[in-house]
């Protein structure tokens, strides 16, 4: 189905649901290649990897059959956001397209009157970059500097900066927040200790090994940074806290819980750094059609 009739049909149900002197605001937010059954409500078999994620849907809407088109970041976003098929809206690679001739999602939700931001990946979720249709940009923190893309409390923060520079245009939010775990480098990998800490850690001995890899110690060590990082993507959604009435009405929770907790998990030297590019991990292995790679429900 094409995405403009769809987000024609939200934003009517938006307006005819709202106050007359409130409109919904919409936050749409997104994880990074993370294989589907490694989120609690969709089966994954280790305990606890995502309680954040599993409280959301259990108040929500849940899709159970939402597949990316591509097995890759650039061109699943620009699907999800144009409506369309990589060889119709021409994004079949990391490459950018600057005559596109149909609108995204960013460019409707501006035509309807709402302020536009975000944050991570934005060079990645329109065809070209920088994009006309954001209104904020949100990788800068308020005191200037870079916003780390795996610390979890900074996600709040830009948050909370998309909303006051909507508040200040008057106008109702349409925020794009892309978290960035658990795509590499996974926490603890590279320059050790890590200071964005997942609030738990997983041990090698505990993850489960998907049936087509083989149950070696090698690869029991990628998995237990891997788990831990799909733990640290889904502590964000209990970092954006309060947040004002969005489209589902829902991501609520307290951020305090967050700001101490902290875990130990056994060190282990000789892993190398990874730089943060499109890199192959356990998600990566297996058909497109059987990945979320972040673009699904949650």
């Amino acid at each position: 189905m094409n995405l403009r009739i769809v987000l024609t049909a939200l934003l009517a149900l938006f307006c005819h649901q709202a106050q007359a002197a409130e409109r919904l605001n919409l936050l749409l937010i997104t994880s990074d290649d993370m294989s589907c059954d490694s989120v609690g409500v969709y089966g994954c078999k280790l305990k606890d990897t995502t309680p954040n994620m599993d409280r959301l849907a259990s108040q929500s809407l849940r899709f159970n059959h939402a597949f990316v088109q591509v097995g890759n970041c650039m061109p699943s976003r620009n699907v999800m956001y144009s409506g369309r098929y990589p060889h119709n809206n021409r994004v079949e690679g990391f490459y950018q397209i600057k005559d596109p001739d149909y609108p995204v999602l960013a460019d409707l939700m501006k035509a309807a009157g709402y302020f536009t931001g975000i944050r991570g990946k934005v060079a990645h979720s329109t065809p070209y970059s920088p994009y006309p249709a954001w209104d904020v940009v949100l990788d800068t923190l308020p005191d200037g500097a870079p916003a780390h893309v795996k610390n979890v409390a900074s996600y709040r923060i830009s948050a909370e900066q998309g909303i006051a520079a909507a508040k200040k245009a008057g106008k109702p939010f349409y925020l794009n927040l892309n978290i960035s775990d658990p795509h590499k480098p996974f926490y603890n990998e590279g320059v050790r200790p890590d200071p964005n800490v997942p609030s738990r850690v997983f041990t090698a001995a505990e993850v489960p090994v998907p049936g087509f890899l083989p149950d070696d110690p090698a690869v029991r060590e990628e998995l237990a940074l891997y788990y831990p990082s799909v733990r640290r993507g889904a502590d964000c959604l209990l970092a954006q806290g309060e947040l004002p009435r969005t489209a589902r009405g829902g991501l609520r929770g307290a951020a305090a819980a967050q700001r101490s907790r902290r875990a130990e998990r056994p060190a282990r030297g000789g892993a190398r750094e990874e730089p943060h590019q499109p890199a192959r991990h356990r998600g990566d292995r297996r058909p497109a059609a059987h990945r979320a790679d972040g673009q699904g429900a949650l």
